[in-house]
Formats: C-alpha cells, sequence, structure tokens
C-alpha cells in the first residue's frame, strides 16, 4: 500500500491475514508522486500481490498520477 496512507487501510489488510508492505508514493520534496520510487517498487512486488492503488484523490496527501 502506498506510504503514506491511512491507519484503517493497513487493518483491513490484517485483519484478513495477509502481510502488508509500504510502495513509495509521495515525495514530500517535490510534493508529488515518487514516480522513480514508486516504478521500482511495483518491479520489486512478488508474484500474487495485491497492490492498493488509490488512482483519483489520494489519501492523505491528495497527490494523484497524472497521464505524464
Amino acid at each position: 500500500m502506498p506510504n503514506p496512507t491511512w491507519p484503517l487501510h493497513r487493518n483491513l489488510v490484517e485483519i484478513t491475514g495477509r502481510k502488508w508492505n509500504n510502495y513509495r508514493y509521495y515525495d514530500p520534496k517535490t510534493k508529488g508522486l515518487d514516480f522513480n520510487g514508486f516504478a521500482e517498487d511495483m518491479k520489486k512486488a512478488k508474484d500474487g500481490s495485491i497492490i492498493l492503488l488509490h488512482v483519483c484523490a489520494h489519501n492523505p496527501t491528495g497527490v494523484d498520477p497524472t497521464p505524464k
């Protein structure tokens, strides 16, 4: 799940008995998407991974991916 995310997201994953990991999402320096970190972490995800994406109105940062 994205870093940062709400604690509720982690709790929902835990009650299903799955483990969760964060992927890079927010870059506080640019106040935007850490695209390089995001892409690198997606490439490292194991087969069968479930990825929580906020494609619009990312909570809590408000940073959304763009077509670019």
